[in-house]
């Protein structure tokens, strides 16, 4: 009888072990469980961050055209000749004029266009005002505000005949550029330049 007891004993002491390794299995178990939640909301949070820098194909620009309001579709496009993209509009197209400079021209008629040229990070702004109206006298003394809605910027204008030119230069941190854009007094599309600008994104 004492035999069978210490038996008993003896098993329910064994079940007993057993039954506690497989809690502290389980416990352990758990352990990467939670590390892999943690990464795989790491990797949602990196993906969600990823997504808000893509760009749509497409939206609708609004702009003024000799005092007549505009809306057109603009297509997203990206330079193949500086790190940057921009949406135009349709009845424009982007195209490479030399290294280091872009224009944007009417298809109907290149001679309206607009020249985009990126500048450094470090660029001297009363350096380049300076240039650009040396540029500008060469056509005419009489130098002008352009009158645009231009955030963060400085804007230049000179009138020959019927030919508009006018200079912009956006002062933005990230993506500083100058524009130059040739339009005449009865196609003023210089908004419509300006607005497909402000689109612009560097990278």
């Amino acid at each position: 009888m004492t035999c069978w007891t210490r038996y008993i004993g003896c098993v329910t002491f064994a079940a007993f072990l057993l039954t506690g390794c497989g809690t502290a299995t389980d416990e352990n178990a758990d352990e990467p469980q939670e590390d892999s939640i943690k990464e795989e909301n790491e990797g949602n949070t990196s993906q969600r961050g990823n997504r808000n820098k893509i760009r749509l194909m497409e939206q609708n620009l609004q702009y003024t055209m000799n005092g007549e309001a505009k809306e057109k579709t603009a297509f997203l496009k990206k330079s193949d000749n500086q790190p940057f993209s921009l949406y135009v509009m349709q009845q424009f197209r982007l195209s490479a004029e030399e290294p280091g400079k872009d224009i944007v021209f009417l298809i109907e008629d290149d001679s309206i266009y607009m020249r985009i040229e990126l500048l450094k990070a470090d660029v001297s702004w009363d350096e380049v005002e300076e240039n650009v109206q040396d540029q500008l006298k060469s056509i005419s003394e009489t130098i002008r505000d352009p009158s645009l809605d231009i955030e963060s910027g400085t804007g230049f204008e000179v009138e020959s005949g019927d030919d508009v030119t006018t200079s912009i230069l956006l002062k933005d941190e990230k993506a500083p550029f100058r524009l130059t854009m040739f339009t005449k007094k009865d196609k003023d599309y210089r908004d419509a330049f300006l607005e497909m600008a402000k689109t612009l994104m560097k990278g």
